[in-house]
């Protein structure tokens, strides 16, 4: 998670004693602060902010705020464009620190895993609801290590209403495909078959990133690493309070999903604008809530 920092406005910051250095800030001036329970132990919570979306997280577990321990530090950010899913699947990471959601999006593909970023309002709500079954809303947003910024494939009107009506019709065979069907089930198969020898013919003449127009598949053994190819909806510049280091906020559209993500300048390659694409690998992050 620490490898994360950079995505915020804090690439200098790479050391243990640096590190200790923002810990001790964000718990003596913290912009939030509270307490919850969780498995007959106490755990406080300190964020501050360091822009107007984006900051740092620091929770302590122990019997008292003094007599406790830092069992978790990681650097946030928040979304705007929420995800609706009947179903999600919340479990605590092995390490203890802190949680991750999952849920099964059709749009995506594959099983899509999270980390909650509002570890208080998430156990708050979920007491409250006495279950997690009801929490069925999430706000999605990344923390980019890398990027790069690629050209649209060029597409008239025509060819856009065609592909939307292509990804509605297909999205509809998945979900017969997870109620049973075996029809659905055969024609999802000679799809991909079919774009498969699509794709492998036209690799040989073309770029892969002119035939290929969004992806969203997973990255490294982490579970809620990706990687990332998608359209960029929305760019705002954002400066670091404390160091003054520009950062993106990119709102992207990947597979039907829109989420934000925030990258270092530095780690940019090329200028992001409205309409151009964006390509790069990101630790995806949610905030949980119900509707």
């Amino acid at each position: 998670m620490h490898k994360y920092l950079k995505s915020i406005g804090f690439s200098e910051y790479n050391t243990t004693l640096l590190n200790r250095t923002l810990k001790n800030e964000v718990m003596q001036n913290p912009n939030r602060k509270e307490m919850f329970q969780a498995e007959e132990e106490n755990y406080f919570c300190f964020e501050k902010d360091y822009g107007e979306c984006f900051g740092l997280c620091v929770i302590k577990a122990g019997e008292t705020e003094e007599n406790s321990e830092i069992v978790a530090f990681y650097p946030y950010v928040r979304g705007y464009n929420y995800l609706y899913n009947e179903k999600f699947d919340i479990d605590p990471f092995s390490d203890g620190e802190g949680f991750y959601g999952y849920c099964d999006d059709s749009n995506i593909g594959i099983p899509m895993i999270f980390f909650i970023n509002n570890p208080v309002d998430f156990r708050s709500t979920r007491k409250y609801l006495e279950g997690e079954e009801n929490l069925n809303c999430v706000t999605l947003s990344g923390l980019a290590s890398d990027g790069v910024v690629l050209l649209p494939i060029e597409q008239n009107e025509s060819q856009k209403k065609k592909e939307r009506r292509e990804n509605e019709k297909r999205l509809d065979m998945i979900n017969q495909a997870k109620s049973g069907s075996v029809e659905a089930m055969e024609a999802l198969t000679i799809q991909d078959m079919s774009q498969y020898t699509c794709v492998n013919i036209r690799s040989k003449k073309e770029d892969i990133f002119s035939i290929v127009s969004s992806y969203f598949m997973p990255h490294t053994v982490e579970c809620d690493k990706y990687a990332v190819l998608g359209d960029i909806t929305d760019v705002v510049t954002m400066i670091n309070k404390k160091t003054k280091e520009e950062v993106y906020y990119l709102s992207l559209k990947c597979n039907g999903i829109d989420f934000e993500v925030m990258i270092n300048k530095k780690d940019m390659m090329g200028v992001p604008a409205k309409g151009l694409r964006w390509k790069g690998h990101l630790w995806m992050q949610g905030q949980m809530d119900c509707l």
